[in-house]
């Protein structure tokens, strides 16, 4: 299915994610040394980048879907969500335990979104909410760059 043009923004942030969801699980794999580094750059990016992201689909997607018969999903949404806050905020595991359960759960995460979550919207979701996301992506530039602009592999 080709993505509507006004979650364009939040789909290459899902791509950017994507690849720093595969650094995080990297790092966990490898022999320690790069993980303090690596699960730093994943909260400063979480700060800056996919909590302004999840924002935007909390206020004005997911009320959407919750309307159009789509409680499931928003909630799982929302779970995951709150799942990678308290991940970040953590700091009861080692770091290792945490770069790898982030990464696992922000990679799922992206593809539930993908596959599922944005499918149900462009099907069902109302051309104003569409716009209004645009808009807050849009917005949201000149105090966090998006996802990704930003991204090194």
């Amino acid at each position: 299915m080709n993505r509507d043009r006004r979650l364009r923004d939040l789909s290459d942030d899902h791509h950017q994610a994507l690849v720093l969801a595969r650094r995080a699980t990297r790092a966990a794999a490898g022999d320690g040394t790069a993980a303090p580094r690596v699960w730093n750059e994943v909260v400063h990016r979480f700060h800056g980048e996919l909590a302004p992201h999840f924002a935007i689909e909390e206020r004005l997607l997911l009320p959407a879907v919750e309307q159009h018969g789509g409680a499931d999903l928003a909630a799982r949404t929302r779970n995951e969500h709150a799942e990678l806050r308290r991940l970040v905020v953590e700091d009861q595991q080692d770091v290792s335990t945490r770069l790898d359960r982030f990464g696992t759960l922000l990679r799922d995460h992206v593809r539930f979104e993908e596959r599922v979550l944005f499918g149900f919207i462009q099907g069902r979701v109302g051309d104003a909410t569409l716009l209004l996301v645009a808009d807050a992506c849009e917005d949201r530039r000149p105090a966090a760059t998006s996802i990704c602009r930003t991204t090194q592999s």
